[in-house]
């Protein structure tokens, strides 16, 4: 039987903070049938309590499905949840997933392009499951066979049978070769962005957002080492704290790099980048949905005028509002950027 918890307290460090345990402060409730989570749709997988080897499944008033962040929606609509054991979690009972996995680096379109597929594509949009992004860091300390398990059990319950285009955080394409060996039904896709246009909007859209950043920046490149191990091992390599452009070249560089190997690797993976999405929406979602099987999309005008983030930290108004906030001046300097992105470059095509 699982674990019954009612919801006494949560609190993470800042919103867009990586779902964890610690989140939620629960207390136990009594047991329920391990079941409850793939039959009654107010359960969904909100995260990995790896050290007592469960998962929690939270329930919500509100289908975080229908949020542009599922793990924020979850965070903040939960009123209670249930804690399976990882042999619980293996053990139920779900049809063989099927769907999109939509890759990117973030701040090139991804939003706008799994609302199309959860809209007029007519799948269920799951976007930036933490399950998926906890497994990145996990990786290191489990062994593959254990690795491969727990991402085969958290797709088939974030997914329960239906079509599902998932878009997890950027970081998640560390694992995504071993995400398409697992998950066979799944299409891939994979979204960029020129590197100079997409380190503004991310300067843009999360300055500010972890106030470690400013307060202990060791800290958080410890933890981004994890999402990113080029950071760590750049890091270890100069002996020293990174800049935010070394950081930022780092975390492009290193996403390209495992999209290029994904198709290497014999994947069919269909790119984009945001200036194709920008100068001819139309023709890439067509080509986009050909790729998933999905016949040509209707209602995309609709979609287009949206934006896919509103409401959120990372929405236009909100950029917007810190850029006049922070004056006319860079946010960080371009040219160490364009730099760093060369010589990372030139040692990954050694």
């Amino acid at each position: 039987m699982a674990e019954l918890l009612a919801l006494v307290d949560r609190g993470k460090p800042y919103p867009l903070a990586v779902a964890g345990p610690a989140d939620l402060r629960c207390e136990r409730a009594g047991s329920v049938d391990a079941r409850i989570v793939v039959t009654d749709p107010a359960y969904s997988l909100y995260c990995l309590d790896h050290d007592n080897r469960r998962a929690l499944f939270v329930r919500t008033d509100t289908e975080p499905a229908h949020a542009p962040f599922y793990f924020l929606a979850q965070y903040e609509h939960a009123t209670g949840a249930v804690a399976l054991s990882y042999d619980e979690l293996h053990a139920l009972e779900t049809p063989e997933p099927r769907g999109v996995f939509l890759h990117s680096t973030g701040r090139c379109g991804s939003t706008l392009v799994a609302a199309a597929l959860a809209g007029p594509g007519g799948m269920v949009g799951v976007s930036e499951p933490d399950a998926l992004t906890q497994l990145v860091t996990l990786s290191p300390r489990l062994a593959e066979r254990e690795l491969r398990e727990l991402a085969r059990s958290c797709v088939r319950v974030l997914s329960r049978g239906r079509p599902v285009v998932i878009k997890p955080r950027s970081f998640v394409i560390e694992l995504a070769a071993l995400l398409h060996e697992e998950c066979p039904a799944f299409a891939a896709v994979f979204l960029y962005r020129d590197p100079l246009a997409w380190a503004r909007s991310t300067a843009r859209a999360f300055a500010g957002y972890d106030p470690a950043l400013v307060t202990d920046p060791a800290a958080v490149q410890d933890r981004l080492g994890t999402l990113i191990p080029l950071v760590a091992r750049w890091r270890a390599r100069t002996g020293r704290l990174l800049s935010p452009e070394e950081v930022m070249a780092c975390q492009w560089v290193s996403q390209l790099e495992r999209a290029l190997a994904l198709r290497h690797r014999g994947v069919d993976l269909f790119t984009a980048t945001y200036e194709d999405l920008q100068a001819d929406p139309h023709t890439v979602l067509t080509a986009l949905f050909a790729h998933c099987g999905l016949p040509a999309p209707d209602g995309l005008d609709a979609i287009l005028a949206e934006d896919a983030q509103a409401g959120t930290a990372l929405s236009r108004a909100a950029t917007s509002a810190r850029d006049a906030g922070s004056g006319d001046g860079a946010l960080f300097d371009e040219a160490a950027l364009t730099r760093a992105v060369a010589g990372l470059w030139a040692e990954a095509l050694r």
